[in-house]
Order: C-alpha cells, then structure tokens, then sequence
C-alpha cells in the first residue's frame, strides 16, 4: 500500500473514533444494543429491577456519552427478554439542553405534552419503528430520555392497560439503595 493510501486510512479511522457516538441507527437499535435482541447478547449487564415480563439492565462497566453528551445512568429495559426500550437519566439542564437541541435538529419539531400533575413536560419524536421522549419534572427538576422500539412498546402498553396497570419505569439514580427500593417497588406491582 502507498504510503498516500496508508495515511488517507489512517486519517479515517482517526475521524471514525474522533466522531461522537450518536445513539447509532435508532431504526436498528440504541448504541450496540439491536432492538428485540436478547439480554445475554449484551455483554457486561446486570440485573436491577423486573416487573411481570420486564427487566431492568445497567452497564455498570460503560461510560455512555449520548449525541456528544455525558450522561449519567443508562437502563436497558427487556421485555420477555427482548429489548424494548432505553433509559436515560440526565444530570444538569445543559445536559438536556443540548442533547433535546440535537435531536430536534435532526428530528424536526416535537411534539409536546403538558401535565400538571409533577409539572411534567413531554417532547416526543417517532423515527421509523422508534419513539425519542424526553421528559422534565420541573417541580423536582428530574429529566429523563427514553428510547422505545414501539413494535414491542406497543405491546407492553396494551397488556399493560388490559391489565390496568402503568408500565413501571426504573426509578434514578440507580445507587444501592435506590436499586433494592426500585425492585421492592416493582415487586409490589407485580402482584
């Protein structure tokens, strides 16, 4: 190889890990993880949380940096051992900020939810077979993002609602303590 060639090579593999991760091709998956993938066929999870068919994963071993931005705490959720949707918890409004820019950007305009209940605010996105939602408590200040592969969410939310429950979400941040007391919570809605 020429060394013209060597060095066009290596300057692509330098831009490709210079790139930020983005949340990948969100109609396949979220980062590495695909979409309706088992939960052994990602490497380094551990259990914190499970619901009826839902389970709750983290990566403890994994630093995640969503469009450019460092979060906090990522929960993978499975649903009868399919991966189903994706937790986000951020930390700081600039956080939120720039990631809800981004995607916008990329996405186009929200649609946008209020409920006075928690002063909630919902911004919601639907790319292909995947629905973006970020969610922002401003009475307690919490911000979350969540990624949904509806094919499966769908289904979640309709046995769900037959069974007249709410699909329990994990609760952050997930330290020792918050981990048993969201398990004892879902173990309490399991029944």
């Amino acid at each position: 190889m020429t060394s013209a060639l060597k060095m066009l090579a290596a300057a692509v593999v330098c831009w490709m890990l210079a790139v930020p991760v983005q949340a990948a091709d969100l109609s396949v998956g979220f980062l590495d993880a695909r979409w309706a993938s088992h939960s052994a066929d990602q490497k380094g999870l551990s259990p914190v949380g499970a619901s009826g068919k839902i389970n709750y994963y983290v990566n403890h071993q994994r630093a995640y940096k969503i469009y450019g931005t460092d979060v906090s705490e990522v929960v993978y959720g499975y649903y009868d051992d399919q991966l189903f949707a994706v937790y986000v918890e951020m930390e700081g409004i600039e956080a939120f900020s720039q990631i809800r820019s981004y995607v916008q950007h990329k996405y186009g305009v929200p649609k946008i939810s209020r409920e006075t209940r928690g002063d909630l605010t919902t911004y919601s996105w639907k790319v292909d077979d995947t629905r973006i939602k970020f969610k922002h408590y401003e009475t307690s200040g919490r911000m979350k993002l969540s990624f949904y592969y509806m094919p499966i969410a769908g289904r979640v939310n309709l046995e769900m609602k037959l069974e007249g429950e709410e699909p329990p979400e994990p609760i952050f941040p997930l330290t020792g303590r918050r981990q048993r007391e969201a398990i004892q919570q879902m173990e309490l809605l399991s029944f």
